[in-house]
This record gives C-alpha cells, sequence and structure tokens, in this order.
C-alpha cells in the first residue's frame, strides 16, 4: 500500500452471513471478523454451549445486558459471569460454558493466528497490515495472568449523560463498552477523525447505526473512493481502517435501546493515559516511559474527550 492509499473497512452483518463456526453440539454458532491485530468472534449461544480457546495471549469475553450468564474457566480458576460484564482471560487453555440462551462476544489478538485464518474477511489482511502500528505487549498485569471478571451495570448512571464510557485495558487490547443508549445522536453533535496507525472495531448488538466513512484521496483519482453513509443493521462489527475519517451515529426514533463497543489492539495509549479512564488501570501498569497526564495523543488526531 503507498502512503496514502487506504484499506477499506470490513463490515459484518452477522444475520446476513453464515457462521465461521459451528459449535459440533450445534448449540453455537460463531461469526468472525478480523482486523489487522485482532479478532471479533461474536458467538450465539444455547445453555450448554461450550467454547473453548487456547489463545497465546490474553482475550476479552463481553456478556451483553440480555440475560447471557457462562462459567469461565482458566488458568486453575473458575467465574460465574453474570449479564452485561466483561472478562479478560488469562493466556493458555480455556473454557466458557453458557449458562443461558444469549450472545457472547469475544475478543482475540492476531497471535490466535488459526481464527485469524477463519475470518470471512481473512483475504483483506493477506499482506498483514503494513499501514498500522508494531504490536508491543504491556507489562504483564499486577499479580500476573489470571481471570479477572467486571460487572459493569455498576459503571451506569441511569441519570447520567447519553455517552457513558466504560474503558478497560489488558496487556494487549483495549474496549470502551458505552452504556446502551435510548436517545438518538444529534446530527449538530458528531465527532469526524482519524487515527494514523491503528484500526478501531466498532461492534453494535442493538439499534440501526450508520458509521460516516470518508477515505483520503492519493495521486491517483482512478483510486478514490466514495464517501460511506451506509446503514447497517444489528448485530453487526465494522472494522474503520486507519487513517479513515469516521464518526457514528445511531438513527430511528427515540425510546429502543442501540449499543456501541469500541475495540483497540493494541491499547489505545491516549485514553490509556488519562487518569481514571480506564477503570482497571491499578491492575494494568504503562508501557514503560508513559506517564499518566501527558498530552500525547498516541497515533489519533482526536483528544480523548470525544471517543468513538
Amino acid at each position: 500500500m503507498s502512503d496514502l492509499s487506504l484499506r477499506l473497512a470490513s463490515k459484518s452483518v452477522f444475520p446476513e452471513q453464515p457462521p465461521q463456526e459451528t459449535g459440533a453440539d450445534g448449540l453455537s454458532r460463531t461469526w468472525i471478523t478480523r482486523g489487522g491485530n485482532f479478532a471479533v468472534c461474536y458467538s450465539e449461544v444455547e445453555p450448554g454451549a461450550v467454547l473453548e480457546l487456547d489463545s497465546p495471549e490474553e482475550y476479552m469475553a463481553i456478556l451483553p445486558p440480555d440475560g447471557t450468564e457462562a462459567t469461565f474457566e482458566a488458568g486453575g480458576e473458575t467465574v460465574e459471569a453474570g449479564a452485561d460484564s466483561l472478562t479478560i482471560v488469562p493466556p493458555g487453555p480455556s473454557k466458557i460454558t453458557a449458562r443461558t440462551k444469549g450472545v457472547i462476544a469475544r475478543i482475540v489478538s492476531k497471535a490466535n493466528a488459526d481464527v485469524m485464518a477463519k475470518a470471512i474477511n481473512a483475504d483483506v489482511y493477506a499482506d498483514g497490515g503494513p499501514e498500522l502500528a508494531p504490536v508491543d505487549l504491556w507489562p504483564e498485569p499486577v499479580g500476573g495472568y489470571r481471570l479477572r471478571h467486571y460487572p459493569l451495570a455498576q459503571h451506569i448512571d441511569p441519570d447520567g449523560p447519553r455517552i457513558q464510557p466504560r474503558c478497560f485495558r489488558s496487556t494487549n487490547m483495549l474496549v470502551n463498552l458505552f452504556g446502551y443508549y435510548t436517545t438518538r445522536r444529534e446530527t449538530t453533535g458528531l465527532s469526524p477523525h482519524w487515527h494514523d496507525d491503528f484500526e478501531q472495531a466498532s461492534l453494535t448488538l442493538k439499534g440501526r447505526w450508520i458509521h460516516h466513512m470518508r477515505y483520503n484521496w492519493g495521486a491517483d483519482l482512478s483510486q478514490w473512493v466514495p464517501d460511506d453513509h451506509g446503514e447497517m443493521g444489528t448485530p453487526s462489527v465494522i472494522i474503520i481502517p486507519a487513517r479513515a475519517i469516521h464518526t457514528s451515529r445511531d438513527i430511528g426514533p427515540d425510546g429502543p435501546e442501540s449499543s456501541l463497543y469500541d475495540i483497540f489492539c493494541p491499547p489505545r495509549l491516549d485514553f490509556a493515559l488519562k487518569p481514571g479512564f480506564c477503570l482497571n488501570e491499578d491492575e494494568y501498569p504503562l508501557p514503560e516511559g508513559a506517564e499518566p497526564g501527558e498530552a500525547k495523543t498516541g497515533g489519533t488526531l482526536l483528544s480523548w474527550q470525544k471517543p468513538g
């Protein structure tokens, strides 16, 4: 790729495509969409479904607020996870067993080469993603690798503002799990921006969305790509390329819930440097030389105050 050419966004509306994995017991279906450094694995599960992974690095698993419950087993530990929760799973073999019907969304790093190869858009990354910054693991968590479980409802103020970020990081990724919205985003308050050398995945489980996208123009007019204002149903994920100008907006009448989870791999340094923004910052040290409160944005041209 040339300096100004861009990889196009990958869009997956899961009900519109076949799953990339089906459990041998028929109790789970999993859709996989990858970025350069990570994959989003969205699974619809029945009670008793088992999702196993032997991961060289940590991965994250999200149980949405709609009733999914699951048992996590890894590193000799067991965690009983309820709906609306995040679990960080340590490296090595792990097993997630669904206790109820629902959804489990896992974010895994590119160290899981077998998962990357199954992604519906694997061919998009045949070149590996040379426009992306190299991936360096952040320091080992305080107390070592283990299951780390975070109920999320306690971080939402029902009388608070529409946008309530819930940001968590690990050694290899960062997620911003916004509380569900019941009012739509104003068209006068959008936040178009781009990231110089990292991608963003936006996982949406409810509502209807437009991920507005504008690609940079290079010297060759024949390679220019029109702006993209296409609507996306849910559940779905979009992988937003580095350097693409973007902003997201849920559409339709107020009332119904819509959801947005933003994913970055490796962790987004400008978010991590803001004291208190990552809710588990006491468990995951910053890279050597990074100091909380620094103004440097670490690859994004938008300040931390306007995520998404």
